[in-house]
């Protein structure tokens, strides 16, 4: 520390300067609680962030089962609303369509009114009348002319037919002049040519008729040895045939008796073969049965010459017998080996079995208890969704209540605006007669003035609006 003079407006004032590290550790001390209680103030904001952002976090978990039966729900409200907007626009949809349907209908039946109606159709039955009769006069005024242009046109056609045959007969005379001229000059040509052609063709016949005979007799002697040569071909082969065929016969004969010895032979073989197995077997049994006697009575020997020398013979007999029996007790040993080990085996399998066994089971325990578990907080869940259902249930016929009482309200506002609407179409009706009756009349006006404009007998319509008129009391009363 140091202190120090400091001047203002001439005064004169003391002052310790201290340094800054020291002002700093001073200022921590003054300020340490506020300090605390800002340090105390953030852990329990950053805790309160933490607890935010946690639920938030576990909200938007999808494993919990709460939060699936919420979103499951959010997105049944989403479906529903959409739903009910698309029926909504659906509804404004077949709304405009019904009253596009409705106009086209109504004007359709407008029409189909007016022309329905009594005045129109006499008027329309006098039109076509009109019509009829005005086509009728045109139809044979055309048919008149059309009869003078075909009488017309039969004339010329039969001046010109005229004209064309004797134009024909002509013709027809000069082409015969002509062929008649030609004729005789072929005629003479042809004479001509056939005199030289039969003399060409007289000489060429006999010409060809000597050469055929020279070559009729070379090929009757060609021929003639070709048989000569061909008889003695034949009588050669038909020896070496004969020949060949006798020594075919003895070989044939030779080939049958051998084959008939070898299958004697054969025959004799299989016989012997067949005895020869049956004794075969039979000598088998038969020592079987010798050497199980003769064991049992070497045993016995064995027993009672002891003491005695035996033979080599049965010395080397008895040992092929003790041969045999060590290799039998050896296999048996190696059997019960393999037994124990199979025992063994089985042993350890069923001992990892019970351990796989008694796993499963716990195994099985807890999920018995989680399933458990599960089963509680679904039935909580149902539980709150049925007490939801049924506010939602009492919200409905409520609703449904009020809006009976809102359908009465309007019925009784709409028997009074039907009954105000009658006296409206009564009046309406009665004002429609007069027009109908105005249209009538301007429209029968419209069609004197055109039909009188294009040259055309009236008298039929005006006699149907006379008659309509007598007979229409609306029209009458005017």
């Amino acid at each position: 520390m140091q202190a120090i003079d400091v001047v203002n407006n001439n005064q004169k004032t003391q002052a310790l300067l201290i340094p800054k590290v020291e002002w700093i550790r001073l200022k921590k001390i003054l300020t340490k609680k506020d300090d605390d209680i800002a340090t105390i103030e953030m852990i329990k904001r950053l805790k309160d962030e933490r607890q935010a952002t946690s639920k938030a976090i576990k909200e938007t978990w999808d494993a919990t089962v709460l939060n699936k039966r919420k979103k499951e729900l959010e997105n049944r409200r989403k479906l529903v609303a959409s739903n009910e907007a698309r029926q909504l626009k659906r509804d404004e949809i077949m709304k405009l369509e019904i009253l596009e349907r409705r106009n086209a209908i109504v004007e359709k039946f407008r029409l189909k009114k007016w022309s329905d109606r009594d005045s129109t159709k006499a008027l329309a039955r006098e039109v076509h009348k009109m019509e009829v009769l005005r086509e009728r006069s045109i139809q044979i005024k055309f048919n008149e002319d059309q009869k003078a242009k075909e009488l017309e046109a039969d004339r010329l056609l039969k001046m010109e037919q005229n004209l064309d045959a004797e134009r024909y007969k002509t013709d027809q005379w000069e082409q015969k002049l002509k062929q008649a001229e030609t004729k005789k000059a072929n005629a003479a040509f042809f004479l001509k040519e056939l005199k030289e052609r039969e003399n060409i063709k007289r000489d060429n016949d006999i010409k060809l008729r000597e050469e055929g005979k020279a070559e009729l007799q070379r090929i009757a002697n060609e021929i003639e040895e070709d048989r000569e040569k061909k008889k003695a071909k034949t009588l050669a082969t038909r020896e070496n045939l004969i020949n060949h065929l006798n020594e075919n016969r003895k070989i044939v004969a030779e080939n049958i008796k051998l084959r008939q010895l070898e299958d004697q032979e054969e025959n004799l073989v299989v016989s012997i073969m067949a005895e020869a197995k049956k004794k075969i077997a039979k000598t088998r049994k038969l020592k079987e049965i010798e050497i199980l006697k003769e064991k049992q009575k070497l045993l016995e020997k064995m027993v009672e010459t002891a003491d005695t020398g035996q033979d080599k013979e049965e010395v080397s007999f008895q040992n092929a017998v003790e041969e045999k029996e060590r290799k039998y007790q050896r296999e048996e040993l190696k059997n019960k080996g393999l037994i124990k080990n199979r025992e063994e085996d089985f042993e350890a399998s069923k001992k990892i079995l019970d351990e796989e066994n008694r796993k499963e089971k716990e195994r099985l325990t807890l999920s018995h208890q989680w399933e458990l578990e599960r089963r509680l907080r679904e039935t909580e869940m149902l539980c709150l969704l049925e007490e939801s259902s049924k506010q939602a249930k009492t919200r409905e016929t409520n609703c449904f209540r009020k809006n009976l009482n809102l359908q009465c309200d309007n019925n009784r506002a709409a028997s009074r605006a039907n009954k105000r609407v009658d006296v409206e179409k009564y009046n309406a009706q009665l004002k429609l007669w007069k027009q109908q009756d105005e249209e009538f009349m301007t429209h029968t006006n419209n069609l004197i003035t055109k039909y009188k404009k294009a040259g055309t007998s009236v008298i039929p319509l005006m006699k149907a609006i006379k008659d309509y008129k007598k007979n229409n009391k609306l029209l009458s009363m005017q």
